[in-house]
Formats: C-alpha cells, structure tokens, sequence
C-alpha cells in the first residue's frame, strides 16, 4: 500500500510540473513581451523625440537664414563693398550660425549635424534655395534621421529686412536707415542727356515684392501706381538681377531677377527710363522712356515695353 501511495505521489508530482511548465513558458512569454513592449515604447520615444527635434531645427534654419541674409546686405550696402561670390559667402556665413544653433541641442542629448551644401536663387526672385545635409540621432540610441534636402526662404520678411545694394554699388549713394540718397550721383552715372531729372532722388531699398500680381492691373488706376511707388515695390523682371548678383555689383544676370522704380525729381518730356536695371546699367545699355505723370506730384519715365507691362 506504501509503494502504492509513494507511486500515487510521484505520479501527482509529475502532473503538476508537466501542468507548471506551460505557466512557466507562458509567464516567460510574457515578460518577453512587455519587455518588447518597453523597448519598443522607449524607441518609439526616442524617434518622435529625434522628428520633433529635427523639424524644430529646420523651422530655426530658415529664420538663421533670413538672419543671413539680412546682416550680409546690410554690411554690403553700409560698407559700400561688394561680394565676390555671394552664394560662397552666403553659405559661410549661415553654416556658422547652423554650427552654433547645433550644440544647443546637445543639451537635450540629440546630436545634430547640418551641413549647408550649398546657396542657390530661385525660380521665383523673392526667395532663395538652401541645400543641406542632416543627421540627427539620440545619445546612445539606435534611432537615426538622415537626408538631404532644400528649402525655400523669401527674402521678404520683414523681420529680418533685405537691402537691395545695387544703387550704392553702382553709384556710391548715400544709405541711411532704409533708404538711399542719390545727391547727384545717380545724375551723373547716366551716360544719356537728360541724366539730371534724378537729381537729388531718393529711393528705398528694403526688397518688398508687388502685392498687384497681374502687373497690368498698375494702369487700372492711378492710386494702384502711386501705392506701388509709394511702398516701393519690387517686380518680377526677366531683364532685372536677382539678389545674389545684386550684391556682387553685377549688371547681367542668368536668373531671373526684379526691378523697382526709381522716381526723378524733374520734369521733361523725355529722359531715361525710371526702371533700376536701366538706370543702374554700366554697359550703355540705359535708354529713354516718355514722361507719365501720376499725380501733380509724381511723374515717371517708362519706354513701351515697360509701358505694356504695367498697364500705362
């Protein structure tokens, strides 16, 4: 009866370990997977917090751009000194901002690197390309971003103001604030009579794009012109320069660039033409224009071609 009971015992012994492995497996399983879990979480974590990083990063290189932009067309128009190569120049600029603006994140442990791969117009002149490289990962984490991309910056924030330096380049005008004054500088830089209806001309310089997109819609009403003059506007232009060969004093340009008006300070029945890239032109390439008068205050010189395109 003894070797039956101790058998009985065995036999019991036996199924309830045979009953514990499954739970055993089971209980193993399961900590496996809430380990997972976890590590899937915190991975999880650690990209959104490496995407959030990177976006955040990216909004604050457009606006070191815009900063860039800024400080270097100041320096070119106060200091009266072109640049050599403004996309060089440009780029140098902004990689050292980029380079700081990076290290502050180490603080949150995400590492950051952006190199600026380069600085580019556009196919629209009021905003430039900036192509770069990114990567960005967490300390110690597997988790990584990396591409290459470019982004669009307008160059008509007024935050962070661009100055158009064509006329201190060409002419040797006065800036002051946002402004130039021409004295009799832009008189005598004209090749063609009558270079002395701008006189004494003033002209802002802060770059803001036209608002009155269809520029025909300029001669629907005089107020419409007088407004555009008034906040002096810049307008897309074929024949125009755009900003970067603004600001290497260049008078041709293989992109496609803007114009403004200047405005002249006398009367005539014929002088050269109100349009920058006209006035501004050391390869006798300036030509007349006939007088429009505004108001009884404001007159511009336009030739037919210039005519036609704002509706005058």
């Amino acid at each position: 009866m003894k070797i039956i009971k101790d058998n009985r015992g065995y036999a019991t012994g036996i199924i309830m370990l045979i009953l514990l492995i499954p739970i055993l497996l089971l209980l193993v399983i399961t900590i496996e997977e809430y380990e997972h879990d976890v590590n899937s979480t915190v991975e999880s974590l650690e990209s959104n917090k490496i995407k959030t990083s990177t976006e955040n990063f990216e909004e604050e290189l457009i606006l070191l751009t815009k900063q860039s932009l800024h400080e270097v067309s100041l320096d070119v128009i106060g200091s009266g000194r072109a640049l050599t190569n403004s996309r060089k120049e440009l780029k140098e600029v902004l990689q050292s901002k980029v380079d700081n603006a990076t290290t502050r994140f180490l603080e949150n442990n995400i590492i950051i690197s952006c190199h600026i791969d380069g600085i580019d117009s556009s196919d629209n002149p009021f905003d430039i390309e900036v192509h770069y490289s990114l990567e960005a990962t967490l300390n110690s984490s597997k988790s990584k971003i990396s591409k290459k991309e470019c982004r669009l910056v307008e160059i008509t924030d007024a935050d962070y103001p661009v100055y158009d330096p064509l006329p201190t380049l060409k002419t040797g005008a006065v800036f002051d604030d946002d402004r130039v004054y021409y004295l009799n500088r832009l008189s005598g830089y004209i090749t063609l009579d009558a270079g002395e209806a701008y006189s004494n001309a003033v002209q802002p310089v802060t770059v803001r794009q036209c608002p009155y997109n269809t520029y025909p819609e300029h001669g629907n009403h005089n107020n419409t012109m007088l407004n555009c003059i008034k906040n002096h506007y810049y307008h897309n232009s074929h024949d125009g320069l755009c900003l970067l060969c603004r600001l290497e004093n260049r008078t041709s340009c293989k992109d496609y660039g803007f114009e403004t008006f200047i405005i002249p300070t006398v009367v005539m029945e014929q002088a050269p033409a109100s349009i920058d890239h006209v006035l501004l032109n050391d390869k006798n390439a300036q030509y007349n224009g006939n007088n429009i008068r505004l108001d009884n205050n404001t007159i511009i010189y336009l030739d037919n071609g210039h005519k036609v395109k704002y509706g005058l």
